[in-house]
Parts: structure tokens; sequence; C-alpha cells
């Protein structure tokens, strides 16, 4: 299959959840198809990562942008406003952009002339979907009014409330109007599958879970230090940040009143000056205990093996969480929010402890420390699981499937 392949960021480095997803599907559907890749030029180390995909054998495009994310500006909120675009969205909403991927469907690249299939990664990429005989896929990461719900209900600010409900308005808009472009989705739950077809009932949205590549994230119970706890994730992503200050405020000092000496690890890229702060109110009222702000790091595994407990106190979210995956991969016992495990279908006690109240998630922390064996328990039946359904190469199949079914129809009428 001849695949273009349009997603607004270049997914290596893999410094984030969305982008561990498409850098993953990516390596799989390369072994067996020909993909044209195009983004936009958002970092400084983009270029780095289209050398690196195209080591793949992936032909890239990259279109040439400051190396920093294009701004949200006045304009850009009267653009948002005037499309009824989501501002997120129309922050991507590039003149030069469009003309390289208009350029490319209508004259292919050096490998073809012509495409099967158009991939879509999410709505950011989506808004540049034109009419077209090429059967074209929707892939969603998660489903943004479901999240921008959330943070609405979250927040007692007045005048962020009033934001994320615009937000709310403009993305469950803007899934039900748009999706209709398109002749398939792919979501990676089946909860993000529901939300998706009450916004188009007429979709077809397929479910292509998350992953972790099981080679690379292997357990090493040596570097286990059992008072340590850890939390990863891009501390600039509000979700994320909201997470790590209600574990600081409400979990962490219930931990401590147990055991003082625990250290809690806080390891993802651009930490806020929020959250830094709350770091510091905390501390101050415990000597003994300890919480480590690393900023980004080039690999998490190290942090992650040190760790005695997972903990993924996520109050707002959607679709799935590639880090839950990750720490179930190396045997680590996780205790989570059902929000953290949403789509995941864990078994609870088993496979990962559930706890949504503060009390309740910092007494299964506390149980967690206190007993190896459960621990060790928890961590195995957890690498089972990743095993069984969560490898890569199965995934990517599963996305492969969904392209060749849609190809199928067209194939057929060539043949007749």
């Amino acid at each position: 299959m001849q695949i273009l392949f349009f997603s607004i960021t270049v997914p290596f480095p893999a410094i984030d959840g969305g982008r561990i997803r498409v850098l993953n599907l990516l390596k799989q559907i390369a072994k067996t198809e020909q993909i044209t890749f195009l983004a936009l030029e958002t970092t400084g180390t983009d270029q780095a990562g289209i050398d690196y995909l195209t080591e793949l054998g992936i032909e890239c495009h990259l279109v040439p942008n400051s190396p920093d994310l294009p701004p949200i500006t006045a304009q850009t909120v009267l653009r948002a406003t005037w499309q009824r675009k989501p501002i997120t969205v129309a922050r991507y909403d590039l003149p030069a952009l469009a003309r390289q991927f208009h350029h490319l469907l209508a004259n292919g690249d050096r490998r073809s002339a012509r495409y099967d299939l158009i991939h879509y990664e999410m709505f950011h990429a989506a808004q540049f979907a034109v009419k077209t005989d090429l059967p074209t896929v929707l892939s969603t990461q998660n489903v943004d009014s479901y999240i921008w719900r959330r943070l609405g209900q979250e927040t007692k600010n007045p005048l962020k409330k009033a934001i994320y409900g615009s937000q709310t308005l403009a993305f469950a808009h803007y899934e039900r109007v748009r999706s209709a472009d398109f002749t398939a989705a792919t979501c990676v739950s089946e909860t993000d599958r529901v939300l998706l077809k009450k916004a188009r009932s007429d979709l077809p949205v397929h479910v292509i879970p998350n992953g972790v590549d099981l080679d690379l994230y292997q357990p090493d119970p040596s570097q286990e230090r059992p008072e340590t706890l850890i939390y990863t994730g891009s501390m600039d992503w509000y979700p994320n940040e909201d997470a790590v200050i209600f574990f600081l405020q409400s979990i962490l000092p219930n931990i401590w009143r147990t055991y003082p000496q625990v250290q809690l690890s806080v390891v993802g890229q651009r930490p806020t000056e929020k959250l830094r702060r709350v770091v510091e109110e905390t501390t101050a009222s415990n000597a003994q205990g300890e919480v480590v702000v690393t900023g980004r790091v080039e690999d998490v595994k190290p942090y992650i093996a040190q760790a005695g407990v997972y903990v993924v106190p996520l109050r707002i979210g959607g679709g799935t969480r590639l880090k839950i995956l990750e720490a179930l991969a190396m045997q680590k016992a996780i205790v989570s929010t059902t929000v953290g495990a949403e789509g995941l279908n864990l078994v609870d006690r088993q496979e990962i402890v559930l706890a949504d109240r503060p009390n309740q998630f910092a007494d299964s922390v506390i149980e967690l420390l206190s007993d190896s064996e459960r621990r060790q328990k928890l961590g195995l039946k957890g690498r089972e699981r990743v095993e069984q359904d969560y490898g890569w190469p199965s995934i990517g199949h599963k996305l492969r499937q969904v392209y060749q079914n849609l190809l199928q129809p067209k194939a057929q009428q060539a043949n007749d």
C-alpha cells in the first residue's frame, strides 16, 4: 500500500505518549507498506527525527517553521471563532502546511504518483482534509471534547471554567461535523469508540489500542528502591500537572505519616512554576521525605526501575495511558485512579490497584510499600497482561488490517 501519513508533529524523539504511539505504529506499518510522512517543524529536534524516520524507509516531508510550537495569538482565537474550530486546532492552520499537503495529493512523491490511502493523525491534521476518492482514516489518541469537559468540571476558576466550556463545545461541534469527511476512524479504547460513535453514529470506528515495546521495557528488580514512588508524563500537559499537585497536597502527606522517608520522583519535560512551588510547600512539612522533579530525561526506564510503587493519580484524561503499559511491562506495582486506568480493562487488585479517594489511594500505596511479595505478584500479572494484549507488532497488524479492509472494495471494483 502507498500511504500518505499526515501528522502535525514529528514523533521522534518519542518524548510523550502521543509521539510514542505514532512512532511505533509507523515502525510497524513501514515493515510492509510504503509510507509518505508529512509533518510541521515544531521543535529544534525535528530534522533529526526526520532523519530517523528516513532510515526506517519512510519518505518524509517536513514543512519549515519557527522551531517552536506556533503561538496562540489573538488572530488565532479570532480565526478559530470565525471558522468554528477549537483553538488548539486552529493553531496549526498554516498556509505552508496546506500547500505541501495539496502538492503531495496532486503530484505524489518520488516513489509514487498516487496514494492508496490517507491517514490523518488527530483533528489537528484532519482540519486539512479534502474531498477525494481515496479512503481516509481519522486517527484519534483521545476524544478532546471529553477531556475539555473534565477540565471544566475540575477547575473552580470562573475564567478557566468559561474557557474550558467554550473549547468543549468547539471540539464537540468539530468532532460531529468533520467526522463526516472520513471513511473510517480509529481510537485507543472501547470507551473512546462509544464517545466517537455518539458524535457520528454512521462513522466506522476501530479500536487500535496503545502498546509498549516489550523488548525495550524489561523488568530489572535489582534496581528497585522500595521507598521510592514515581510519576511520569509531560508536566506541561495540564492533566499531568493536576495529578501531581493532587498527589502532593492530598495523598503524599498521608503516606509520609507511615513512611516519612518515602521519595517521590516526578519525571517529565517542562515542569511548571506552579508545580515547583507546590513541591516546595509540600516538602517543607517533612524534612525526611523528598520530591525530585527531573524535567526531561533521555531515558525514563531507569527511573521506573527504581520505583517501589508507580502512581497514577490522574483526575482528568482521555484515551489510554501509555505510562501504565510501560510500568506494567517493567513489572511494577501500580496504584491508579479509575480515570488513570480508563480504557485498559485491567483487573483491580490482580494487575493494578484502583483508588479514587485520597485516603484510599494513600492506604493502597502504604499497603504495597509494606508487602514486597504483593508488589511482586502484581508486577508479574501486569507483565503477563501486556505480553498478551499490548505488544506493538500485534497492534500494528490491527491498523494494517483497517487499511486493507478499506481498500478491498476498491480492489473488488477494479476486478469487476
